[in-house]
């Protein structure tokens, strides 16, 4: 079964007068939720290791697929078994990077339906959302459906500096026509053979584990984005691999794989320019001090970038973004060597 590979997306990103609830949000247990409970013929996937403080609100959002399964990489602070108390089923598995680990689970022969939804573990799905879904799988003719991302950073919905803009992914996908790239460590986005379609409400990305974990999760985002640029080839080798990507099955937007694997490697000055760009000339400053905070950190971020791809900070081996890797341990002087050296 084929189709042609078409996508629609909207332009808006206006501040809704009313937030999002997640589906199954305790203000609406009493009321009767739509879609119901289990309802909709799709297995949620979320990927997890020590989210015990995001994973019942994920586990929850995805009430109204039928399968809702955690892949968890080697949690300690209980979230499998949050998980399983609430109904979700938890398979454990080494990481294998974003990209890997997804394609895993998709294959995995206890999956139940052919579609199937990636959540993040400090991601949720709205009412809204979960209501369109179930309104509209199964009704038209596409192998996956995009949508946006709504990324909150320190309490704030960040709706500018192009951030929202360029937040399309496809995350329900037909898993008969859908893969991921298995080689590519971090920014990984599925190949889809078939039509995609644009989903107009977004899910929510807030993660609760505060501002010091997720800088520390970014680190090492910049340490597989440097492993990903140091092995860039020739402008004109790149513009051809891109264009035939996209004419195939990726569902990365064109423009977005022109500028960002084309025309950014060119561009002189990285960290001052990406703060002009995101600040400025894309409106960051509507975000208020949360969007000057986060077009900072996004300069900084690409300064970490160009440090660790030196010849000097090489990228050490990748982890998972909570996976520290244990410092060296300098043996401490004996007390008759501290008597000598005295």
């Amino acid at each position: 079964m084929m189709f042609r590979s078409t996508a629609m997306f909207r332009s808006t990103s206006a501040r809704p007068s009313q937030p999002p609830l997640p589906y199954a949000a305790p203000s609406t247990a009493a009321a009767k939720l739509s879609p119901p409970p289990g309802s909709v013929p799709v297995t949620a996937i979320i990927l997890a290791r020590d989210e015990c403080l995001d994973i019942a609100r994920a586990v929850r959002s995805v009430g109204w697929c039928r399968q809702v399964v955690v892949v968890d990489s080697g949690s300690t602070d209980g979230t499998p078994d949050i998980a399983r108390a609430l109904g979700a089923t938890v398979w454990e598995q080494p990481w294998r990077g974003f990209a890997g680990q997804r394609e895993w689970a998709m294959r995995h022969p206890d999956i139940e339906h052919d579609w199937v939804y990636f959540l993040d573990a400090d991601e949720w799905v709205p009412i809204e959302l979960a209501a369109e879904i179930a309104e509209r799988l199964g009704r038209e003719d596409c192998a996956a459906y995009t949508h946006r991302r709504r990324f909150f950073f320190l309490g704030r919905w960040i709706a500018h500096c192009g951030w929202y803009t360029n937040s399309w992914q496809a995350r329900l996908l037909d898993r008969r026509f859908a893969s991921f790239a298995t080689a590519e460590e971090f920014s990984e986005r599925a190949s889809v053979n078939g039509a995609t379609l644009a989903l107009e409400h977004d899910v929510i990305d807030q993660d609760s584990k505060g501002l010091a974990s997720w800088l520390h999760k970014h680190i090492t985002y910049a340490e597989l984005e440097a492993r990903r640029r140091s092995s860039s080839t020739r402008p004109f080798q790149r513009l051809r691999q891109v264009l035939v990507d996209n004419r195939t099955t990726s569902t990365r937007p064109l423009s977005r794989a022109i500028a960002r694997d084309v025309v950014f490697p060119l561009v002189p000055f990285k960290t001052p320019a990406i703060f002009f760009y995101m600040y400025v000339f894309r409106s960051g400053w509507r975000d208020g001090w949360q969007g000057l905070a986060f077009c900072l950190h996004r300069a900084w971020h690409e300064k970490m970038i160009y440090l660790l791809n030196t010849s000097v900070a090489a990228p050490q081996e990748a982890v998972y973004p909570f996976e520290t890797v244990p410092a060296r341990t300098v043996p401490l002087p004996s007390p008759s060597q501290s008597r000598l050296a005295g």
